[in-house]
């Protein structure tokens, strides 16, 4: 028999095997940014099933599905990322992903499975709710160059919406423990492309082309520079290359360079500074005959409102004890593309938690992004009734 170790509800705890259940279920189907058609699909035919109101948007996977129990009652949202990433699953267990290359790596599995348990919960106990619900099932949260949680707030998944919540889960943290902060969260992040061109010739004759390989590396090296030297220092700031590719054969000088990587940065002045410093690098491409872009997809910061961050607080402290309710949680440099939706609410009233998912007893320790990536699942009651309180509370 089951044991109910983090004292949520008995009717909720009713659902253990049905979160469980959901969880592995969704863990064997991960999916790209943008391409969540089975995962969307088996999240619509749940919603579908426990009555709630469906709006899908034409041409993209993501969806809403409403709960309204009193149109005069304020509209409160839960957001539940859907995507996974090109890693391959190494969890080698009878619930490992069925797509090749593709992993729920990052535990968006279990931000659907707490959404999706909560909304049947909530289904079978609409007397206990004080506000309406709204379930947004957000395509595309990991790729920066694929329209995720911005696109669906244009497309008016926001509208009405007076609160907005969202968690992330990490196995670094142990199961039963939830950590958040008011003001910034995350990062501001921005995925950047950076093209060199130059002009080709024979590796024999060097004299005669550009090497855009030698100036991409140039232009590189000097924005490591600039964290180190035009960043404050009590701003923290990060620059990334995770990837370069470039020219044809061994044996010619490179005409072109494509580089793609990260830069995050803890406030808008920080975020602008890196930018506004790495044109100047750029432009002295151009002195040397070199044509030389960037070009930036950026998240903005998730920044905790006080209100909402205060109501989360309330809602875990019914049920967690206080030495596991985590208050003053630094930042990460981590981004989240959840800000757009706390910008687009009515005050920007909205936060986002830390929900643990890991368990040493068990041998689960690991970051997101980890591979293999291992959960707890015992966390999912957690995050759930934390999602419920805010509801019926």
């Amino acid at each position: 028999m089951a044991i109910n170790k983090y004292n949520v509800s008995e009717k909720l705890f009713s659902l253990e095997k049905f979160s469980k259940k959901t969880r592995q279920d969704l863990h064997k189907i991960p999916e790209l940014s943008g391409r969540e058609f089975k995962t969307a699909k088996y999240c619509h035919d749940l919603m579908t099933s426990f009555g709630y109101a469906i709006k899908n948007y034409a041409g993209y996977t993501g969806f809403i599905a409403d709960l309204i129990i009193d149109p005069a009652k304020p509209l409160i949202a839960f957001r539940a990322d859907m995507d996974a990433l090109a890693m391959p699953d190494m969890t080698n267990n009878e619930h490992s992903s069925i797509h090749e290359g593709c992993a729920h790596n990052c535990g968006h599995d279990i931000h659907m499975t707490v959404a999706l348990t909560a909304a049947n919960y909530l289904s079978q106990h609409q007397n206990e709710m004080n506000a309406n619900v709204r379930f947004i099932f957000q395509m595309a949260e990991e790729d920066m160059r694929v329209p995720g949680a911005n696109k669906m707030v244009e497309l008016g998944c926001m509208d009405g919406v007076s609160e907005v919540y969202a968690l992330h889960n990490d196995a670094a943290v142990e199961t039963g423990t939830i950590s958040l902060n008011s003001g910034v969260v995350t990062s501001w992040g921005s995925t950047w492309t950076l093209d060199v061109y130059g002009v080709s010739a024979h590796g024999a004759t060097p004299q005669r082309g550009l090497d855009a390989i030698r100036e991409a590396c140039r232009i590189i090296d000097y924005l490591d520079y600039i964290v180190a030297k035009k960043t404050s220092p009590f701003s923290p700031a990060v620059f990334n290359c995770g990837m370069i590719t470039g020219g044809t054969i061994p044996n010619a000088v490179a005409d072109h360079v494509q580089a793609q990587g990260t830069i995050r940065a803890m406030d808008k002045e920080t975020d602008q500074i890196l930018k506004n410093s790495i044109q100047e690098i750029i432009a002295r491409s151009e002195a040397g005959g070199f044509k030389a872009t960037m070009a930036y997809v950026t998240y903005p910061a998730v920044e905790n409102h006080p209100h909402a961050y205060q109501r989360i607080i309330e809602a875990a402290s019914k049920f967690l004890p206080q030495r596991n309710i985590e208050t003053n949680s630094r930042p990460t440099t981590g981004s989240d593309d959840f800000s757009y939706m706390i910008n687009a609410t009515q005050n920007r009233t909205g936060a986002m938690f830390m929900l643990g998912s890991g368990n040493k007893t068990k041998g689960i320790n690991n970051f997101p992004h980890s591979n293999p990536y291992f959960v707890d699942d015992d966390c999912l009651l957690v995050g759930t009734q934390i999602f419920i309180h805010l509801v019926t509370h």
